[in-house]
């Protein structure tokens, strides 16, 4: 291992011992002493909902708020515009804004300066992976104490009952990535890619490349990494979901993945805990075998949003990492998560202090 990569991993260990974990957002409030910005993006799915309404329902403390609100105007993310205005008038009547969202996290920087407080909480639930980056780099870099929330669905999609179903449906002439794909699930079979902006790497000359890509539950979207360059090793990701009720989905993201994965490894990363996930990756990449040291490391972040701020963490300190992003040609909103579960927050650290 050279000294370069040594340094840049001992970064990578600080920063999870310097980092706070997630906390669950109930109690984390009950900590707070005064009132506080808030940021919020408006999504298609109900738990974007989540942290606003909680704010109102326990009355809590609330300077201004700020409202992203996707600048494509596709009438799915207008689905719960109601609700977001209503909700911004019980926490802030007065000092409400509405700014729009270009997917690419920038307005994130916007909001932060039209916010009146020193202490900032930014909902990153329904912001995209790929506007998370842009998001996140604003917020490290605004000299305010930023928390970040995030809130869970009720209920995950795919269900099991569709999965079940799926596979039902599995004919001799279809495998089941081709029927994963074509079904009305979460996004459609196309897809474009776009390097991250300011996380867009390095290739050093007689290197060759290799991918780190996290699973998703349509293999078109990897797939559409992969076959944008020759690589010579992947290390593939799959997502180990919380809550044991949903233990299933981790078998059928290999399942879907199959025909991408292969006989490369796969090694399993919890969608919680962003602080485990960056020791994980940081320990793939320079712990035998060290990916860094034989290739220039190419990073797909279609995981989950807690396993994309670990990207996002260790990408800013690794510059050399090369971040893409696979975007859906389609959606299918109708099939995304169901309801409001859990929400949790931990106070932003910025990695620019590591690298």
């Amino acid at each position: 291992m050279t000294q370069y990569n040594s340094i840049e991993y001992v970064n990578c260990i600080e920063y999870i011992r310097g980092a706070r974990h997630e906390q669950n957002f109930e109690e984390w409030l009950d900590e707070q002493d005064c009132p506080i910005s808030v940021i919020l993006c408006e999504g298609f799915e109900e738990r974007s909902l989540a942290i606003g309404e909680k704010l109102a329902t326990l009355k809590s403390k609330v300077s201004s708020v700020i409202i992203g609100q996707y600048s494509n105007k596709l009438e799915d993310n207008k689905k719960y515009r109601d609700r977001f205005e209503k909700l911004s008038n019980d926490l802030a009547p007065h000092s409400t804004q509405i700014i729009d969202n270009d997917s690419d996290g920038l307005w994130v920087r916007k909001a932060i300066e039209l916010s009146d407080s020193d202490k900032v909480l930014l909902d990153i639930t329904a912001i995209s992976n790929r506007g998370l980056f842009g998001a996140m780099d604003a917020a490290s870099m605004s000299n305010r104490q930023v928390f970040i929330g995030y809130s869970e669905p009720l209920q995950y999609w795919p269900k099991k009952i569709d999965w079940e179903k799926i596979n039902k449906e599995l004919s001799d002439n279809e495998s089941i990535t081709e029927l994963v794909d074509k079904a009305p699930w979460l996004f459609g079979y196309e897809h474009r890619l776009e390097l991250i902006p300011g996380h867009e790497g390095y290739d050093s000359v007689g290197y060759g490349h290799a991918l780190m890509g996290f699973l998703p539950f349509k293999a078109a979207r990897l797939a559409a990494i992969i076959e944008r360059e020759i690589y010579s090793e992947f290390i593939f990701i799959a997502g180990r979901p919380r809550l044991e009720e949903n233990a299933w989905r981790l078998q059928a993201l290999k399942t879907i993945n199959m025909h991408t994965t292969k006989n490369w490894k796969i090694k399993e990363i919890s969608t919680f805990s962003y602080r485990n996930a960056i020791e994980q990756i940081a320990s793939l990449l320079f712990i035998n075998p060290s990916l860094l040291e034989k290739y220039d490391v190419h990073l797909a972040i279609t995981g989950s949003k807690l396993q994309t701020i670990a990207c996002w963490v260790v990408s800013s300190i690794v510059n050399s990492i090369t971040v893409i992003a696979s975007i859906p040609a389609i959606y299918y909103p109708e099939s995304f998560s169901d309801g409001i579960g859990l929400s949790w927050v931990f106070e932003l650290l910025s990695p620019k202090n590591f690298s």
